[in-house]
């Protein structure tokens, strides 16, 4: 079944109402995303689910606040972050992203001319991914929103609430940081 990705004023009205179908269709067309960009930052599938479903109930609560100024999706994720945050801070740890980011590595397809370039693929990837994991999470959560889940630098800016320069500025420095890591071997 096809899902409309816009959430129009007719939707949002529905969902203000208590719409069973306005949100069924809401919860339908962006829980596959939400749940994605949860598993990144909570690195526990469990987690992830507790986390969308806080998602979709803080942004149902505060719906009626969605002016518009952003695209819906940006709203959005911009709750599941800050929900997931929260979750972070409750759990009083740096969570690691380990076990999500290689499983989402593991569903990847990707063409090997042979099984030997596969694995040493894996092993790259994995090496980058360790990499990864080993930052602060305030390098690590914009390199993860700009490389894996493909945001611009702007709607980064949007997301964590740090101005572009900012988010260039993390951009930079952690790209800088993997660098030497890789370089070195330390992952």
């Amino acid at each position: 079944m096809y899902i409309i990705r816009t959430m129009d004023n007719h939707w949002i009205e529905g969902c203000l109402e208590g719409d069973s179908l306005a949100i069924e269709h809401f919860v339908g067309a962006y829980q596959q995303e939400v749940y994605r960009l949860a598993l990144s930052i909570l690195d526990d599938p469990e987690e992830a689910e507790d986390g969308t479903q806080e998602t979709f109930l803080a942004a149902l609560r505060g719906m009626g606040s969605f002016k518009g100024d952003s695209a819906f999706t940006t709203w959005l994720y911009a709750i599941a972050i800050n929900t997931c945050r929260t979750r972070l801070q409750r759990r009083k740890r740096s969570a690691s992203l380990h076990k999500a980011i290689e499983s989402l590595f593991l569903v990847r397809t990707r063409k090997a001319a042979s099984i030997e370039e596969s694995v040493l693929q894996d092993e790259a990837d994995a090496d980058v991914w360790r990499a990864i994991l080993s930052i602060d999470n305030r390098h690590r959560l914009p390199i993860i929103l700009r490389y894996y889940h493909g945001f611009s630098v702007s709607e980064i800016s949007e997301l964590l609430d740090i101005p572009c320069g900012t988010v260039h500025s993390r951009l930079n420095a952690a790209r800088e940081k993997l660098r030497k890591l890789l370089k070195e071997g330390h992952t």
